[in-house]
């Protein structure tokens, strides 16, 4: 029976501490009954999350950053799993670099990107609609897909495909019938981080959209400048939940195909 060894659980709980300790203190003011955001809460009741589901500007903003994360998803799924087969049939090194300028986007300081996006797409008369932000939240989700998409296809064994074509099998049939499938918890993984990404960015949302196109976490930070009650808590415990039942599922998904796969 393995021991556990009080140092490395001591700085293990440390760690976990200092990482859920705001997300719980954001939960709990959620449930406030207080007119205003302070902690502890004088008492508790449902009264924020009623508030945030019962008003337009707030059910407006959550379904315009699912759909927009929603079409982000597709588009980076779309354009990300091509994009990974091109660099892994190409020779190793030229591939590893073009993996390496494809995570630019996520590397560069969010407000430099969100200044360019700015810039941008002013000149062609985007900001201000949800096609900007569209497009630039495609710029963040695409190297996760294509990234992770990439990282399974290098574990796939090359004698697979090897020998389906020495049964007789073209270039596109093991595509669909090996390849593919064989890269799905990648593809699915990028997926997931992709519309994680667009569903809390905020940047972007702030210069090239506009109080008519505001996501959830524009309509959260606009929250937070101007009427600073617990609907902005109740918000954020919202997209908590929602987040992590998207991590539940995906772990849900890995450990069915694991199983499916022995």
């Amino acid at each position: 029976m393995n021991r556990v060894r009080p140092l490395p659980a001591f700085v293990a709980g440390l760690v976990l501490l200092f990482v859920l300790a705001p997300i719980a203190v954001v939960v709990m003011m959620s449930f406030s009954t207080s007119e205003f955001i302070r902690f502890p809460p004088p008492g508790y009741s449902l009264r924020w999350f009623l508030n945030f589901f019962s008003r337009a500007d707030w059910t407006e903003a959550l379904g315009r950053s699912i759909r927009i994360g929603l079409i982000v998803t597709a588009a980076a799924v779309a354009l990300g799993v091509p994009g990974a087969l091109a660099l892994a049939a190409l020779p190793r090194r030229l591939g590893a670099t073009g993996a390496a300028l494809a995570t630019l986007p996520i590397l560069m300081p969010p407000i430099v990107l969100a200044l360019a996006m700015y810039m941008n797409f002013s000149g062609l008369g985007l900001v201000g609609t949800e096609l900007a932000i569209i497009l630039g939240h495609l710029c963040l989700a695409l190297p996760f897909v294509l990234l992770t998409t990439l990282a399974s296809l290098k574990g796939i064994d090359p004698s697979l495909a090897r020998a389906a074509q020495a049964s007789g099998a073209g270039p596109v049939r093991v595509l669909l019938t090996i390849t593919v499938p064989l890269a799905t918890p990648g593809i699915v993984a990028g997926a997931t981080l992709g519309f994680l990404t667009s569903f809390d960015e905020l940047l972007i949302a702030l210069f090239v959209g506009n109080s008519t196109t505001r996501t959830l976490p524009r309509r959260m930070w606009e929250g937070i400048r101007s009427e600073f009650d617990p609907t902005v808590a109740a918000a954020s415990t919202v997209v908590v939940v929602g987040t992590v039942a998207i991590g539940l599922l995906f772990l849900a998904f890995r450990s069915a195909w694991r199983a499916r796969a022995r």
